[in-house]
């Protein structure tokens, strides 16, 4: 018979919610407690008032036991607290470790495609070298296009490679948590100024002036 085990992240879940209920239930026990103290010191000082020495020993008896079991279940309280603070931070370092692996991943994504469409970008490159080799005899301006496509074969394949290193080095930092988790969000766009109002390059007279009227 096959045995499924709950994910980590949902036996931690349940932990901090048995952690939770059981701390409500011993701070209900904690509050009918205090009353109980308040009722018997109530007592103990009727008895004491009223001289009747066996009642106030019953109930002084009883006072020191309500406050006894006050600072037990104080102190129960105070250690289920820290279980609760010990399973929220476990929790949190799953997410966190999940986080992580989930950002490496996208990051080890992009450089992969990187790599892909360099090689699609060089082709596309050599290509348009060897059109340009074969225009430059007829057409001067093409020498520049032609240094362009050149200068494309040599330079994006090494810048590809120095990006693509540096991306799976943060990668790694992610993983070891030296890097933010999470991955920083593009800019915003730059918005274009608007264009200026074009300059008026004539002078224009009234009408009037223009041809002597008055």
């Amino acid at each position: 018979m096959r045995i499924f085990k709950s994910p980590p992240e949902k036996t931690v879940q349940r932990d901090i919610e048995a952690a939770i209920a059981n701390r409500e239930r011993v701070s209900a026990r904690l509050a009918d407690c205090d009353q109980a103290i308040a009722r018997h010191a109530s007592a103990a000082k009727e008895c004491a008032v009223s001289g009747n020495d066996a009642e106030l020993d019953a109930a002084e008896t009883s006072l020191r036991s309500a406050q006894d079991r006050a600072v037990t279940l104080r102190s129960a309280l105070s250690e289920i607290d820290q279980q609760i603070a010990d399973f929220e931070r476990a929790k949190a370092e799953m997410a966190d470790r999940k986080l992580r692996s989930e950002t490496a991943a996208e990051i080890e994504l992009l450089a992969r495609k990187l790599g892909e469409i360099s090689v699609e970008f060089n082709g596309v490159a050599e290509r348009l070298s060897e059109q340009t080799h074969r225009a430059m005899p007829i057409v001067f301006e093409a020498l520049g296009l032609d240094n362009f496509a050149k200068v494309c074969l040599v330079e994006v394949p090494q810048a590809i490679e120095l990006v693509s290193t540096m991306l799976r080095a943060h990668a790694d930092a992610v993983l070891a948590g030296t890097a933010p988790a999470k991955l920083p969000l593009p800019e915003e766009p730059m918005e274009a100024p608007a264009p200026a109002a074009p300059e008026d390059r004539f002078s224009y007279l009234p009408i009037k002036r223009q041809f002597g009227l008055s």
